[in-house]
């Protein structure tokens, strides 16, 4: 059994883009996160790990937009980010590995424009994975992961309908009410993938077939929104095959 504790202070220059953006932007200072970290790891056996780990980030002079309208920014955010991620982890022995991970999170921000603290980017309270692998023998390997997570944040919005006051001319506008106060539906995948690998001497060639989001569930990434008609198109990818060869030297 293995206790482990770490803290620090971390520090991120200011993007290219943002700084590139207005003369005024020049002035900005990095970006400020103090970070700690708890983890308890235990062996169950001589194969499989278990370990929980929590942590704590407080984030200080947050680069954040002024508002929607113009491109200057300013050192006023703030946020924190707190959560556990538990993990058990069995290693390759007798042809199997696997690992199953479960982690719940939340993260906040406040952009210091006397608005309330609301939801950021990356707040997706909850995230599982499973991965499972089998060798066949010395050339076949299978494995699958599935994967799921709670949908990211998004802008919640009213829709006006004929702005233009124009029969003729229909066009829709949507009115932002809140920032990221809803969520895109949430993200659920089965990825899948056979290896062949054949050794010629010093060199292996690997043969892959990659099946990814396998059973071909939309999972959205965007929606966006269509001034002509007033409607919502969900963006994202569904069943993505790959194949590939690659030389193992």
């Amino acid at each position: 059994t293995k206790i482990s504790f770490a803290t620090g202070v971390y520090f991120q220059h200011p993007d290219f883009t943002i700084v590139g953006a207005s003369p005024l932007n020049r002035s900005l200072r990095d970006e400020r996160s103090t970070h700690a970290i708890l983890g308890v790891t235990r062996y169950l056996s001589d194969d499989v790990k278990a370990s929980v780990e929590t942590y704590y980030k407080d984030q200080t002079n947050l680069i954040v937009r002024q508002d929607r309208t113009t491109r200057e920014y300013r050192n006023a955010g703030r946020g924190y980010a707190y959560g556990v991620a538990v993990s058990l982890v069995k290693r390759f022995v007798d042809r199997v590995y696997g690992q199953v991970t479960y982690s719940w999170s939340w993260s906040r921000r406040n952009d210091g424009d006397g608005t309330a603290w609301y939801n950021s980017d990356f707040n997706q309270p909850h995230m599982f994975n499973i991965l499972v692998g089998y060798q066949v023998n010395d050339e076949v390997s299978l494995s699958a992961k599935w994967k799921y997570a709670t949908g990211r944040p998004a802008d919640s919005y009213v829709v006006h309908s004929n702005v233009f006051n124009d029969a003729g001319f229909l066009r829709y506008s949507k009115e932002i009410t809140g920032n990221n106060a809803r969520r895109l539906p949430d993200f659920h995948t089965l990825n899948v993938r056979v290896d062949y690998r054949k050794q010629l001497g010093r060199v292996a060639l690997v043969t892959f077939l990659d099946l990814l989001n396998a059973y071909g569930h939309l999972n959205v990434n965007e929606d966006r929104f269509l001034e002509r008609t007033g409607e919502v198109e969900e963006k994202g990818f569904k069943l993505l095959p790959t194949i590939g060869v690659k030389l193992d030297l």
